[in-house]
C-alpha cells in the first residue's frame, strides 16, 4: 500500500516532460541564486535584498527566485499528507528557511513572498492535479506572477527534484517555471477558475475528463478584468467571491469540498470579526460621550463652587457665562454622538438610554443657569450679592 502511494506522488510531483519552453538566457539570474551565501537564506527580507542588489529585471529576479527556492529547499516526504488551506502561510514559510524542508506550501509559499518583496504582482494558488491521464485529488500549491503584463504560472515544488521509492532525489528542472496558462492547465487545476488566467476556463468536469472547453463567446471570461475587482473587494468579500466561483465550477471530488468549507469557515469568521468591530466602534463611540458628559459635569461642579462663592473672585461676565456655555458644548457633544449610534446589544442600549437620562438632568441645572445668568447680568453690580439669596442655588456635589 505504501508503495502505491509513493508511485503516485513521484508522478503528481515531478511528472515526465509536458512543459517544453524557450530557453532564454537565463544564465546569470541561475549564477546569482545557486551562488546565495548560506547566511541571507533564512529570512525573506535578506534573501529579498540580495536578489535586488544583483539582478535588476523582472524576469532574471523570478528566475532566480524560482531557481534559489527549487535547489535550496527539500521536498518534506514525512509530511506529504499535511497540506491544508487553513495552514498559517507565515509560519509554514518561516519553517521552509529555517529547516530547508518544504511540501508543495513551503516551496509556493518562499517563491511567493520574494515576487512580493520585489514588487511583482502575483497570488498563491490552491488546487489540485491531473498526471497521466488521472486526476490526483491532493492538495498542490502553485504561483501565479504578472510579468510584463501577461501572466504565467510557477510550480517550484515541481522543479525541485523527484520521489522515488519514499525518497527525495534533488534534481533541477526549469519545465515549471514561467509556463503558460495554456499549458499549465493541462496538469494543474485550481480550486478558484479565476486563477487558470483563461479566458475560457476549464471546469471541474473538464478536466476530471481531461477535455479543454470551446472557445464558446458565452463562456468568454475577462480574468483581468476580474483580477483588478478581485483586489478591491474586502478581505470577506473575497472569500465570498471565491466560495461562488469555486461552486459554480463543479465540486468533482473530495479536495473541492474541503475548499469550500474551508471557505465557509473563512466567510462566518470574517463577519464575526467584522461584528466585533462594529461593536468595539460602538463601545468607543458610546465611551465618547460619556467622556464629554463627564466633562461637563466637571465643570458644571466647577461652575457650582464658584456660585457657592458667590462669583467670588470676580470675573468678568463673560467669563461666567463662559463657564456655564463649556457645559452646554459637552453636553450637546454627548447627546449628538449617542444620536448617531444604534446599538443592538441590549447592555449598550440601556446605558445609552441612562446617559440620555442624566444628560437630560443635568440640561435642565444649566439651563437654569443660564437663565440665572440673564438677570444676574441685566442687574446692576452694587444689586447682584441679593440674587444669591432670591434664586435656588444650582444642584451639584459642592452645593
Amino acid at each position: 500500500m505504501n508503495k502505491a502511494i509513493l508511485l503516485i506522488f513521484f508522478t503528481v510531483l515531478f511528472p515526465a516532460r509536458t512543459f517544453p519552453q524557450p530557453a532564454p538566457d537565463y544564465r546569470h539570474a541561475d549564477a546569482v541564486a545557486l551562488s546565495t551565501p548560506d547566511s541571507v537564506g533564512r529570512s525573506i527580507v535578506a534573501l529579498s535584498s540580495y536578489f535586488g542588489a544583483n539582478l535588476h529585471t523582472v524576469r532574471d529576479l523570478t528566475r532566480a527566485f524560482y531557481t534559489w527556492t527549487a535547489t535550496s529547499i527539500d521536498y518534506d516526504v514525512k509530511n506529504m499528507f499535511s497540506f491544508r488551506p487553513k495552514d498559517d502561510p507565515q509560519s509554514i514559510v518561516s519553517r521552509a528557511l529555517l529547516d530547508r524542508k518544504a511540501v508543495c506550501q513551503g516551496y509556493s509559499g518562499v517563491f511567493h513572498e520574494l515576487c512580493d518583496k520585489a514588487g511583482i504582482e502575483n497570488y498563491m494558488v490552491l488546487g489540485y492535479s491531473r498526471q497521466n491521464g488521472e486526476v490526483v485529488t491532493i492538495n498542490h500549491a502553485w504561483v501565479v506572477a504578472r510579468i510584463d503584463s501577461s501572466w504565467y504560472l510557477f510550480d517550484p515544488t515541481w522543479g525541485s527534484g523527484f520521489l522515488l521509492n519514499g525518497n527525495f532525489t534533488r534534481k533541477f528542472t526549469d519545465e515549471y517555471f514561467m509556463v503558460s496558462p495554456a499549458v499549465f492547465i493541462q496538469s494543474h487545476m485550481p480550486f478558484d477558475p479565476l486563477w487558470q488566467c483563461l479566458h475560457y476556463p476549464v471546469t471541474s468536469r473538464d478536466f476530471l475528463r481531461g477535455t479543454l472547453p470551446k472557445n464558446d463567446t458565452a463562456r468568454y471570461f475577462s480574468y483581468p478584468d476580474s483580477i483588478v475587482v478581485y483586489n478591491r473587494l474586502s478581505q470577506k468579500d473575497k472569500f465570498s467571491a471565491t466560495f461562488r466561483r469555486v461552486e459554480k465550477n463543479g465540486v468533482t471530488n473530495s479536495s473541492v469540498a474541503e475548499y469550500l468549507r474551508f471557505l465557509q469557515q473563512s466567510i462566518d469568521i470574517e463577519e464575526a470579526n467584522h461584528q466585533n468591530e462594529v461593536q468595539n466602534q460602538l463601545v468607543n463611540q458610546f465611551n465618547e460621550a460619556v467622556n464629554h458628559y463627564n466633562t461637563a459635569s466637571l465643570l458644571f461642579n466647577d461652575y457650582i463652587g464658584y456660585w457657592n462663592h458667590q462669583f467670588k473672585p470676580a470675573r468678568p461676565d463673560a467669563g461666567i457665562q463662559k463657564m456655564v456655555d463649556s457645559c452646554n458644548y459637552h453636553l450637546a457633544q454627548s447627546r449628538n454622538i449617542l444620536a448617531a449610534i444604534e446599538p443592538e446589544q441590549e447592555t449598550l442600549r440601556q446605558n445609552k438610554e441612562l446617559l440620555l437620562k442624566a444628560i437630560g438632568e443635568n440640561q435642565k441645572h444649566v439651563n437654569e443657569q443660564n437663565a440665572f445668568l440673564k438677570e444676574y447680568f441685566m442687574t446692576p453690580k452694587a444689586s447682584r450679592g441679593a440674587l444669591f439669596t432670591r434664586f435656588p442655588g444650582p444642584v451639584g456635589k459642592n452645593r
